[in-house]
């Protein structure tokens, strides 16, 4: 029995929607930055991976996590249920901000309301209806979850049987499919959401000291962070987090 794993605090990793986090894909890479942070805060972590916020809630209410990384949707759907805390945002590598993009063949935004929208976001359908999209189309938004957004565009370009009237994209992902000669001339942007809050970092019902988790977060080496695709841990725009608070907390 690996009893250095059961006294081990949980360290959660949450990105909905992301086919490659999980516990066997992600877990060895995540688990170098956890064994860094514990280095420097005397802590040992057990590193848990989840692409869903449902079963990232389910092993939250186990009381095992003492911190974790999560989606603005997650930490403002149970802030208050799980007692989280943010201490840092995470700046990701190579996005310059945090924004989505609402693509279509041809439709117009006000055509797509109650229409199916393909996201990695579907899971987190508050988050999209009210933050993303602000509720103009409405709170009970029709979507769809997809892994490979690409995938969902050359569906809709295509016209096949079951293609999405839209796709619900990061910027990132938009300027690579409108680069395209072929796929980017058939598809446009309709709606871009505001710069929206990074991941973010979080204590769960104040386990540990939030100083100390800063400070170790922060010296771990570059070779890591380029490992989970992240730049840097910044202060928490409390700022930009309230007024996307706001918008979630009005449906």
């Amino acid at each position: 029995m690996n009893f250095a794993l059961i006294l081990a605090a949980g360290f959660l990793f949450l990105k909905t929607g992301e086919k490659f986090a999980t516990q066997e894909s992600a877990g060895p890479t995540v688990k170098l930055l956890t064994e860094f942070v514990g280095q420097k805060t005397g802590e040992s972590f057990a590193p848990q991976v989840f692409n869903d916020p449902s079963q990232a809630a389910e092993y939250c209410a186990t009381g095992k996590p003492v911190a974790g990384v999560v989606t603005p949707g997650f930490y403002f759907a149970y802030k208050k249920m799980l007692n989280m805390e943010p201490v840092l945002e995470i700046k990701r590598l190579q996005v310059l901000a945090e924004r989505y993009v609402l693509v279509t063949k041809g439709a117009v935004l006000g055509t797509l309301t109650g229409k199916t929208i393909a996201t990695q976001l579907a899971m987190e359908s508050r988050f999209v209806a009210g933050v993303i999209l602000q509720g103009k189309l409405g709170a009970d938004v029709r979507l769809v979850p997809v892994t490979d957004v690409e995938g969902a565009v050359m569906d809709l370009v295509e016209g096949a049987k079951n293609a999405p009237a839209a796709v619900l994209m990061e910027e990132g992902a938009w300027q690579v499919i409108h680069a395209d000669a072929e796929s980017g001339a058939q598809v446009k942007a309709v709606f871009t959401s505001n710069e929206l809050p990074g991941n973010l970092v979080v204590i769960f019902n104040g386990k540990l000291d939030a100083g100390k988790l800063k400070a170790a977060v922060r010296m771990i080496p570059a070779e890591i962070l380029s490992s989970v695709r992240v730049e840097s841990f910044t202060e928490v725009n409390a700022a930009r987090l309230g007024q996307a608070e706001e918008l979630f907390n009005a449906r």
